[in-house]
């Protein structure tokens, strides 16, 4: 039975995904070009037929049902896209941007090759000024080798089925236009300094100088005028962010003949010992218990891309009012407006980079760790963890470079995650470096789960079958990056052809109970033993697994809403 979210039911396919997609970098001029396009699939190097066109929609993924497509793009195979669209544009440089297609792509307008770009999981532009009309033809050629290349991929695999998922193909997340003037702000980069009272900001663009305002609820705070690329305000009063009060202060940046906004939340991620010596995470310097959920980000109808705008915010408030107060992002990197409503609706956030490599070796990275408690093995060239090819080192590099930039002004992240249980793992303290090289401003779970070397702000483990237990102190903030996974499966609601998941209910009420026991004496009772966080598995089922609170259509939550609200409120208390 082929389900649907109530978004995807009521979808308009002519004004599908109309928002605009860049929140932290914004100007007037914008034009979406989501909607109904053509696509064919063609072998290996064949050119597509003039008379093999169907209709897809952009831009939601090959395969998907909101796509209005079944076809699954095969390892060697080509997805070709074409658009025809009227544009005019209204200053000299037009852009060209799409925030994220899988896995790779070479772009075409009106014949002419703008530029090709590597990578399913990171926004990337093309200035097509000098190939623009008013009547133009937009080509896009696409390759995705799933799990069998050396890209990443995250949770999806040609042979899914269990914990693995449907593969997404080709563009899954909004295209877009956008005209530039002459001396365009390009791009932004803002660092809170909390302690200091100051904001960092640094632009690149060619420009001769730049006013900057900042303002707090419409309040103007700070004016200056800068002929540099990096500039320093001073924010005397500090109101922090947090997730009972995610304060955001807007920036206005105006050059010659340009004018951005964007925004910023003043917020300082760091480990510290509370009054009894654990090592906690610490908000704005005082200790805060993360009470969160895995999050998988993926939908019957829409598979990796959300139904809407309107879905993203239903989810979000929904988590918040059962009071948790931050996500994992497991393995994926979302479009940015998700960050966005995470950072306006105060949802701490945890940022996984989306796995490669491969194969994996069950034995060592599930059956040994799970079963026997063995939790690390070396990293360095380790076959059993995929990832000994130079090649796919080089390009995690790449890879992980264009998550860390793409998402580094978002206020709500306040980790990040290079390996989760092993997978693509190795060198994790030359990663860890690296990562922290880039970001010094944040935390980072080195290797989620297991086969942790040491590095890293956590000890972060996974424990799904065996009781919970606060292991002695190495430093680190202990943290219980998934546990749970309880499964109920409601009817109707699911397409799951085989349930999967760590204990099986077979109504809600006792699924909700036992939730509750879970906490109760799993979570409660660790907290004053040094347990800082805990996330359970996971925020909805996706597929054959249904542990989520959320159906997969997201139209049921499985359990009381209120009850679990109370219990993260009573975990997040211990701390204060």
């Amino acid at each position: 039975m082929a389900i649907y979210s109530d978004w995807g039911l009521n979808l308009n396919t002519k004004e599908v995904w109309q928002e605009y997609p860049r929140m932290q970098l914004q100007r007037d001029s914008y034009m979406s070009l989501n909607g109904i396009w053509e696509y064919q699939i063609t072998a290996g190097r064949t050119l597509p037929s003039q008379d093999a066109w169907k209709e897809i929609v952009v831009p939601f993924a090959l395969g998907s049902k909101l796509s209005g497509t079944s076809d699954q793009l095969k390892p060697g195979e080509i997805l070709w896209y074409r658009k025809q669209f009227a544009y005019m544009p209204t200053v000299k440089h037009t852009w060209l941007n799409f925030e994220a297609v899988d896995q790779k792509c070479t772009i075409y307008i009106n014949g002419i090759e703008v530029g090709s770009h590597q990578g399913g999981y990171t926004p990337f532009s093309f200035d097509i000024s000098h190939t623009i009309k008013y009547q133009n033809s937009l080509v896009v050629k696409c390759q995705d080798d799933s799990d069998q290349g050396i890209y990443a991929y995250g949770k999806q695999k040609l042979e899914h089925g269990g914990m693995w998922y449907t593969p997404s193909s080709g563009i899954w997340q909004s295209v877009w236009l956008e005209d530039l003037s002459d001396h365009a702000v390009q791009d932004i980069k803002i660092t809170p300094d909390y302690d200091e009272k100051k904001v960092y900001i640094d632009l690149a663009g060619n420009f001769t100088q730049a006013v900057i305002n900042i303002s707090a609820k419409g309040k103007l705070i700070h004016r200056g005028i800068t002929i540099d690329a990096h500039y320093e305000a001073p924010i005397n009063d500090i109101h922090p962010w947090t997730p009972d009060d995610p304060f955001l202060y807007d920036v206005y940046i105006q050059t010659e003949d340009d004018v951005v906004k964007s925004y910023f939340g003043m917020r300082k991620f760091s480990a510290g010992k509370d009054k009894d010596g654990h090592v906690r995470f610490c908000l704005n310097n005082k200790p805060l218990f993360l009470s969160g959920l895995l999050d998988q980000g993926y939908f019957p109808d829409g598979l990796m891309t959300y139904p809407s705008d309107e879905a993203i915010c239903y989810e979000l408030q929904k988590i918040k009012g059962m009071g948790f107060n931050m996500l994992r992002k497991h393995v994926k990197v979302e479009c940015r407006r998700w960050y966005y409503h995470c950072d306006r609706l105060g949802l701490l956030v945890m940022q996984d980079m989306p796995s490669g490599g491969g194969p994996y070796d069950s034995m060592s990275l599930v059956y040994l760790p799970n079963i026997f408690g063995i939790r690390r093995l070396k990293d360095k060239d380790n076959p059993a963890m995929g990832r000994t090819n130079e090649a796919s080192k080089k390009l995690y590099y790449e890879e992980l470079d264009g998550m860390l930039d793409n998402l580094y002004n978002c206020a709500s992240i306040f980790a990040w995650v290079p390996f989760n249980e092993g997978w693509g793992q190795f060198d994790s303290g030359e990663v860890t470096a690296h990562i922290k090289s880039y970001d010094s401003t944040r935390l980072v779970d080195s290797a989620s789960g297991w086969h942790d070397q040491g590095y890293g702000d956590f000890n972060s483990w996974h424990n799904y079958f065996h009781p919970i237990r606060v292991p002695k102190s190495d430093g680190r903030i202990f943290l219980l990056s998934e546990f749970g996974g309880y499964s109920y499966l409601e009817w109707g609601h699911s397409e799951a052809e085989k349930l999967y998941g760590y204990r099986k209910y077979k109504d809600k009420l006792a699924l909700d109970e036992a939730i509750n026991r879970l906490y109760d004496h799993g979570i409660l009772d660790n907290i004053k033993k040094g347990l800082s966080g805990c996330i359970y598995t996971q925020v909805s089922d996706v597929e054959d697994e249904c542990n989520g609170l959320f159906t997969a259509d997201r139209k049921v939550i499985k359990i009381d809403e209120k009850k679990m609200r109370k219990m993260n409120e009573r975990c997040i208390r211990r701390l204060r």
